[in-house]
């Protein structure tokens, strides 16, 4: 079947950004868009995280993994 541009369900991020009561309304190329950003965040923290985990021989990423790329890169600064 076709590639879909978003992996994530748009109708749960709609749900999502609906329940922001500062939100009133949300166009669904924004919900779109949000969540593409949000895929992209996720794999780019979980790539830095797997370094993490390679030192330490593992395949398998673990919470320290993502604190130690939380902690090591400045991008990630707002996670802390």
């Amino acid at each position: 079947g076709p590639t879909r541009l978003a992996r994530l369900p748009l109708a749960r991020v709609k749900a999502l950004v609906k329940a922001d009561p500062d939100v009133s309304l949300a166009s669904q190329e924004a919900i779109f868009v949000l969540a593409r950003a949000t895929e992209l965040f996720v794999e780019t923290i979980a790539k830095d995280a797997y370094v993490y985990a390679q030192q330490g021989k593992r395949k398998t990423l673990q919470r320290k993994d993502l604190d130690n790329a939380i902690e090591a890169i400045d991008e990630f600064a707002f996670l802390e």
